[in-house]
């Protein structure tokens, strides 16, 4: 058992763990269960993968077993059940190995994450809704502060979910500036999806096509908008009320592109610059009007 390949393995796993924790918390519906318990388990897999790096057996356990000395020793082929059956230390313990063996303390909340991973694991205790974000706030602070030693960088562990992990850390982004942030991110990965491979004299009529077709979901009024997204034309459903003075408002309450799949509702229309507007038209200027001097 190679330890290069090990800590590889190890820090594969918490990637993947870690990126389905931000998908979990940032699609909707959202599952705050699901979010806690995977960047638990990230954040456990990346410690390991850390403590790997430097020696194979600061992964054994407190009292391990000879089968356990033998996998880790490199001597696997002598082990009756191989790595199928290796035992290791808990996430609890390796971040504190880490923390005596590297100096990474871990953020006062890691250890509340890690209760949640369990509550959520062993008995279907989810934590409340409030605690959710600094919990993933914790767990991403922890791995940041370890990337480092495993010669990885931020940008590349967390690939897309990059910049949603910067807004989660810091407090003064908004619950929901954070998700309408990763609503147009997604939006705009389904547009690439979806285009790619079509040259631009391809790409005009599937565009125009999708665009002339209201989304499932939308009611009453509908008027049109370029996507925040992709720029495609899309659709806004909403109410009509007359003013008082004759005119009429459209209140949009609804934003649904059929291109990129984006959709948005409530709040999310503001920071999309979705606003009410005028529905009259200005009449056109008569070209044989002269003003009446004589009521002048």
């Amino acid at each position: 058992m190679d330890k290069d390949e090990i800590r590889d393995q190890l820090m594969n796993s918490a990637q993947r763990w870690a990126h389905t924790s931000v998908d979990a918390y940032l699609e909707e519906p959202t599952d705050q269960d699901f979010a806690v318990h995977h960047m638990a388990v990230a954040v456990e897999h990346i410690a390991k993968a850390c403590l790997a790096s430097v020696t194979l057996t600061l992964l054994a356990n407190i009292k391990p077993s000879v089968h356990d000395l033998l996998v880790l020793g490199g001597q696997e082929d002598k082990a009756e059940k191989g790595r199928a059956g290796l035992k290791t230390i808990g996430g609890a313990e390796a971040v504190t190995r880490v923390a005596e063996v590297l100096g990474k303390k871990a953020p006062a909340l890691l250890a509340t994450l890690r209760d949640a991973r369990n509550g959520v694991t062993h008995m279907g205790w989810g934590r409340p809704s409030s605690e959710c974000r600094e919990l993933l706030a914790a767990g991403v602070t922890y791995i940041d502060s370890l990337l480092p030693d495993v010669s990885k960088e931020p940008a590349w562990f967390w690939r897309h979910h990059f910049e949603a992990c910067k807004s989660l850390v810091e407090k003064a982004t908004t619950e929901l500036a954070l998700r309408y942030a990763a609503k147009i991110r997604q939006a705009q990965e389904t547009f690439a999806t979806t285009t790619k491979g079509f040259s631009e004299s391809e790409k005009t009529p599937l565009l125009a096509s999708l665009s002339t077709i209201p989304p499932p979901g939308m009611w009453g009024l509908l008027v049109t908008a370029p996507c925040p997204a992709c720029g495609s034309s899309a659709f806004v459903s909403g109410r009509d009320k007359s003013g008082e003075y004759g005119d009429v408002w459209f209140f949009p309450r609804r934003f649904g592109c059929r291109v990129c799949k984006l959709t948005l509702t409530g709040q999310e229309l503001d920071l999309a610059g979705i606003k009410a507007q005028t529905l009259n038209e200005e009449p056109e200027p008569d070209p044989d009007w002269e003003p009446d001097f004589d009521v002048m």
